[in-house]
């Protein structure tokens, strides 16, 4: 199967596709089919119509390089720089705020292996950080990130906070980064299950980090 087809069964479905191509070919329909065309087909491609015009696809994906890029500016300025980063002089984003536009918006492995070293290397408001993981939802991977960080450098104004997200954490089983769910339940270490998460990351490599941004 094409891309192309791909993507026609991601947004119609198979039956729905099958009844737009009866409708081409000026087949008679059902009326199961007519009623896919009017309350389901038709408002799908009027829609689809609207997101080309209103140019749609492009604008989102200038927005993501524009966040990526904001997130790489604001992690230098933490104390973390990336190679091969575009440097702007911009107003970087709180760093609770970044902390939680990384989880939850742009979890890529080489932002979150940055939160750690910059909790240690910057002050952090525990409450403002609490508010942030309720409101996205994200306590686990804030927990198991603050636990890192732990490891790395004690921090005893933040250890009310990592206790109540420890004894509070989520049980449902969520991704720290996307990846095959199946390969990572096998393969993800013990302290990164014991928050609920799957990844692939290693106390070792988090070390090995903080001694190379000393």
């Amino acid at each position: 199967m094409d891309e192309q087809n791909k993507l026609l069964i991601a947004i119609f479905g198979k039956v729905e596709l099958a009844t737009i191509e009866k409708k081409l070919k000026g087949m008679k329909l059902k009326q199961t089919e007519k009623n896919y065309l009017s309350r389901s087909i038709r408002p799908k491609l009027r829609a689809a119509e609207l997101a080309i015009e209103l140019n749609l696809l492009s604008k989102i994906s200038n927005m993501k390089k524009e966040n990526t890029m904001l997130i790489e500016n604001s992690l230098d300025f933490y104390g973390y720089p990336l190679m091969g980063t575009r440097k702007k002089r911009i107003k970087p984003i709180p760093l609770e705020e970044l902390i939680g536009l990384i989880i939850a918006k742009h979890p890529s492995a080489r932002f979150i292996e940055a939160i750690p070293m910059m909790i240690t290397k910057n002050p952090i408001d525990p409450l403002r950080l609490l508010e942030i993981a309720v409101k996205h939802g994200i306590k686990n991977q804030i927990g198991y990130l603050l636990e890192t960080a732990f490891a790395l450098k004690p921090m005893p104004n933040l250890k009310p906070l990592l206790g109540y997200l420890e004894r509070s954490k989520e049980r449902n089983i969520q991704q720290l980064v996307e990846g095959d769910a199946d390969f990572l339940k096998k393969t993800s270490p013990p302290r990164i299950k014991k928050w609920n998460l799957l990844g692939r990351f290693f106390d070792k490599d988090f070390k090995a980090l903080a001694e190379a941004y000393q």
